[in-house]
């Protein structure tokens, strides 16, 4: 794993980030400090505090993994929707924040499919397609989309979803000259019901970066239920750091950790401790997967 570039996701390890700005710009700085990390995983906070935070990103030295999709505070997406106004707002609101990843000299970008549109799911597909070639024409040829599939029928109710037909839509983008691959968490593999083995196994030729973390499935009363980013060894959690150590194995096995490879950890702080504290935990679990 020596050519993996390791990184966090700002907003799971700094939760209150999501729904508070000045939070978010603070915290923003303390991720970007850390020397135990290559890359962040993270957002712009929009409107006049992107501009400090920007130059928090460009300052770190890090290399930027940005993150698009909804905002705190902002109507969220639908863009599947068959609806041409709603289709225009997504497209907008998506062009903005490539725009910021840009300005950080991002060159992966992660996205998700948006909501599920039951009703007519090949409609829903097609017009995803439209948006993300209509978008892939507006980035740079070194500039990466990562698509992140989650669950359809758990908590987010999204499109993609099940990992073969996102698979199979990757690979038809593909075909259209679309510079497009595959994010992979480990928080969502149980919840489109894969394993560990079976998501890799299915999602091998189309990686392009990996998420570290931790979800819970098996009590749909706990506040932390579905797509929740706890962190390893969590009661009630599907996985323990044994769990971390085997999935990178497995990753290492595949060929995955080529040159430029990116794998970040995407989880909650643990219960007591601090940001920080928690992070350097997680990093333990990497590095013992190392040796």
């Amino acid at each position: 794993m020596k050519n993996a570039i390791l990184g966090v996701n700002h907003q799971f390890l700094f939760p209150r980030a999501i729904e508070d700005a000045p939070t978010h710009t603070k915290t923003l700085c303390e991720a970007a400090a850390y020397d135990n990390i290559q890359a962040l995983d993270c957002w712009l906070w929009r409107g006049q505090r992107a501009e400090e935070e920007k130059r928090i990103l460009l300052d770190s030295g890090k290399v930027i993994n940005y993150n698009i999709g909804d905002r705190f505070g902002e109507t969220p997406l639908f863009p599947v929707s068959p609806d041409a106004a709603e289709q225009t707002r997504a497209y907008d609101t998506l062009m903005r924040e490539i725009e910021y990843a840009l300005a950080v000299n991002s060159k992966k970008i992660v996205f998700a499919s948006g909501p599920d549109y039951p009703q007519d799911r090949s409609g829903a597909f097609q017009r995803l397609g439209e948006l993300v070639l209509k978008i892939s024409k507006q980035l740079p040829s070194d500039v990466m989309l990562a698509l992140e599939p989650t669950d359809r029928d758990i908590d987010k109710y999204f499109l993609l979803g099940p990992l073969s037909e996102t698979v199979s839509f990757v690979e038809t983008l593909k075909e259209q000259g679309v510079n497009i691959g595959i994010l992979l968490d480990m928080c969502h593999i149980p919840i489109v019901h894969e394993t560990l083995d079976s998501a890799l196994e299915k999602a091998k030729e189309q990686l392009v970066h990996i998420h570290l973390g931790n979800c819970l499935i098996s009590n749909p009363n706990s506040p932390f239920y579905g797509d929740k980013h706890i962190p390893w060894d969590y009661p009630e959690g599907e996985y323990s750091s044994e769990h971390g150590t085997y999935f990178l194995k497995q990753l290492e096995k595949i060929g995955y950790f080529k040159p430029g490879a990116t794998v970040s950890f995407e989880m909650r702080p643990i219960e007591g401790l601090t940001a920080k504290e928690s992070l350097d935990r997680f990093v333990e679990v990497f590095q013992k997967a190392s040796i």
